[in-house]
């Protein structure tokens, strides 16, 4: 069985902020960015909200 990822809505596409406690937000980026909830949660907790930030890390 596939996970079913939610739609994202607009405002999560134009935020420069990911929101941990948002669990459709984590589904969300954690598929754009091809890694687990919890791996993104965890750099999340390292580099903070900012999505610029979050995405530097998962690149590396």
């Amino acid at each position: 069985m596939q996970a079913t990822i939610p739609a994202a809505s607009p405002s999560w596409r134009q935020a420069r902020t990911i929101n941990p406690r948002q669990l459709p937000e984590i589904q969300y980026w954690a598929a754009e960015f091809d890694v687990s909830p919890a791996t993104l949660i965890g750099v999340v907790r390292e580099v903070g909200r900012n999505l610029d930030e979050v995405r530097k890390r998962l690149a590396t």
